[in-house]
């Protein structure tokens, strides 16, 4: 389990039995502010606790939704323009406009941590917005996993989201030539 600093504090009662925690190996110190209480730790477990702002995106969310074997070397994270840029080789950040951020925002679990990520109408729709910057066998990969899973997407949010997102009719019209 990731403990953040206070979180650990309140749990262990202080800073010195923290410490001693630390020094008998029943607590491990990951990061900066972070603990793990079994020694082991995943980088996208780090996430939702570093980060709490931040939504799951890209090849991330892609694997995350199982559309894709592929496992994402990076993390791929989007943020509001004009926040603050995180520094770390691990996470690739993406700025996006605080008008359509919010939009199919949704909470998944995922190897047993609680996520912050895109919905698949909303990733379907980056797809397309994004189909020139992927690599083609990546694409067509998630094209077909989208394609097996058609009818149980749900068009009207679909519809909606294309609505509120710059060029959203266009990309929905690729989208009603390549998935339907």
């Amino acid at each position: 389990m990731l403990l953040s600093y206070r979180e650990a504090l309140e749990q262990y009662g202080g800073r010195f039995h923290l410490r001693k925690a630390v020094q008998e190996n029943k607590l491990w110190r990951i990061s900066r502010g972070f603990y793990s209480t079994d020694g082991s730790h995943d980088s996208l477990a780090l996430i939702p606790k570093r980060y709490p702002d931040a939504i799951v995106t890209g090849l991330t969310a892609y694997y995350i939704h199982g559309l894709t074997d592929v496992v994402p070397d990076v993390i791929d994270v989007a943020t509001k323009r004009g926040g603050a840029k995180i520094q770390s080789p691990q996470i690739k950040q993406q700025f996006i406009s605080q008008d359509w951020i919010a939009i199919g925002k949704s909470i998944a679990v995922h190897d047993g941590v609680e996520l912050t990520i895109y919905d698949q109408e909303r990733m379907l729709l980056e797809l397309m917005r994004e189909r020139n910057k992927l690599p083609y066998d990546l694409y067509k990969e998630v094209v077909s996993s989208y394609r097996r899973r058609a009818e149980n997407l749900d068009i009207y949010k679909l519809q909606d989201y294309a609505e509120a997102m710059p060029r959203g009719k266009k990309y929905l019209a690729i989208i009603l030539k390549e998935v339907y």
